[in-house]
């Protein structure tokens, strides 16, 4: 369509339709002497009634939508013609069956690289475990060294019971024949004391070249044995330099031993050499049989006090002979067995026995387990060991060192009783002029 300008200012349409041109219904044709405006609406309803609507196939919009009905159509039947019954397979029993492989064929490979992570996880489990088995095969594979603290250390509470026993029991020998009870060798007075030592002395410790060869003669009626010669008065051969005295107050023995003897005889001549003479009962009780407070039950019961100071000084000498009273028989073997590493073949079961005696006290196992055990090289080569035995035996170790600190301290208990007691004793006669200056001044 072409347009010119009229000499009237007005535009008007040259050419407005062809001579073939279909006018659609509704529509009227422009001419070439009509306005452009006119020829505008014409134009609008002919674009107008070409579009259409989709209800009018002639038409633009119509005609798309039936194109677009049939191909919806069309893929319909050709995708999903098996959706119903009877219908020939199509695509969408083809994409159903792909899709079920795919599926399967996903899962496989799930399944797969699942096994490669129960693998993995199953092989790092087995390290894992063979780890810690490595571990326990090394931590928990105890050493020789180990094994000798922990032997010698077996029978250590059982000594210590019977050291405990033969304290007390030595205590209360002690003490029964100072205050001269029945059934003891002081039951007689001073004198039955005197006698029954001197006996024991001719017969086992006598020395005929003391005082000058003079005691031949009264040596002559006894017989003693070397070994035994002096023991009632050698503190340093009958206890000190012992590790082990065959001591045993349990009951089970039916004679006494050479050892039991020798403290018996030693502890007569250190405490209370001369016995208090003998009192008679009547000096305890008036006419009337009441009882009196006269000076010989003063005297009486001085002479018990005396008695009780005594019994503390008794008491580090029980102690001592104690601790060195022969102790269990469990450990023995292997401390043989370490004495006789350590002597090598130089040295005699006989000899350890004569060193340690045939079942060691609780002083010469702790003597073993505080001191000789790392008297040999064999210790210390033991140490490059796995830590975890380096460390058990260091724990050892301080379980000993534990032991033997509460020894000491028993020990230092002893000796600050017994100074006490010395410190009193000496105190006894100022505290007298105390008494006795208030009594003046009264």
């Amino acid at each position: 369509m072409t347009f010119y300008i009229g000499t009237s200012n007005s535009a008007f349409a040259a050419i407005c339709w062809p001579p073939s041109t279909v006018i659609p219904e509704g529509c009227t044709k422009c001419g070439c002497d009509k306005k452009i405006g006119e020829c505008q609406k014409g134009c609008l309803c002919v674009s107008d009634a070409e579009t259409g609507s989709p209800d009018k196939p002639e038409t633009t919009i119509g005609h798309v939508t039936e194109e677009f009905s049939k191909h919806r159509e069309w893929m319909v039947k050709m995708f999903f013609n098996d959706a119903e019954e009877g219908n020939a397979p199509g695509l969408l029993a083809a994409m159903q069956l792909m899709t079920t492989q795919l599926t399967t064929n996903a899962m496989q490979q799930v399944q797969v690289i699942g096994t490669f992570f129960d693998a993995k996880h199953q092989l790092e489990m087995q390290r894992l475990f063979q780890t810690l088995k490595l571990r326990a095969h090394k931590d928990y594979h105890p050493s020789e060294g180990l094994c000798e603290v922990g032997s010698i250390s077996r029978s250590l509470n059982a000594s210590a019971r019977n050291a405990n026993l033969t304290n007390s029991a030595l205590s209360r020998r002690m003490i029964e024949r100072q205050v001269m009870a029945k059934d003891t060798v002081a039951n007689k007075a001073a004198e039955s004391d005197q006698d029954n030592r001197l006996v024991n002395f001719i017969k086992t410790y006598c020395n005929k070249l003391d005082d000058n060869k003079n005691l031949d003669l009264l040596c002559k009626k006894g017989n003693p044995d070397s070994e035994n010669i002096n023991k009632d008065i050698n503190y340093t051969s009958t206890i000190d330099s012992a590790l082990t005295l065959d001591i045993d107050f349990s009951g089970t023995a039916s004679t006494p031993t050479i050892d039991e003897k020798a403290v018996m005889a030693l502890s007569n001549n250190l405490f209370s050499h001369k016995l208090m003479p003998f009192t008679s009962a009547n000096k305890f009780v008036r006419k009337n049989g009441k009882p009196s407070i006269e000076a010989s039950e003063q005297v009486y019961m001085d002479y018990r006090a005396l008695t009780a100071k005594r019994s503390v000084a008794q008491n580090s000498f029980t102690a001592i002979t104690a601790l060195k009273t022969k102790g269990d028989a469990g450990s023995q073997p292997f401390i043989y067995a370490l004495l006789k590493e350590m002597g090598g073949d130089a040295i005699t079961a006989e000899e350890i026995k004569r060193e340690i005696g045939e079942q060691p006290s609780y002083y010469a196992q702790m003597d073993i387990l505080t001191k000789k055990l790392y008297q040999r090289p064999e210790f210390y080569s033991d140490l490059y060991d796995k830590p975890a035995n380096v460390l058990r035996k260091d724990v050892a170790i301080q379980a000993a060192t534990l032991m033997q600190k509460r020894d000491l301290y028993q020990s230092y208990l002893r000796s600050e009783m017994t100074l006490a007691v010395m410190l009193e004793t000496l105190l006894v006669k100022e505290q007298d002029a105390v008494k006795n200056n208030m009594g003046g001044m009264k």
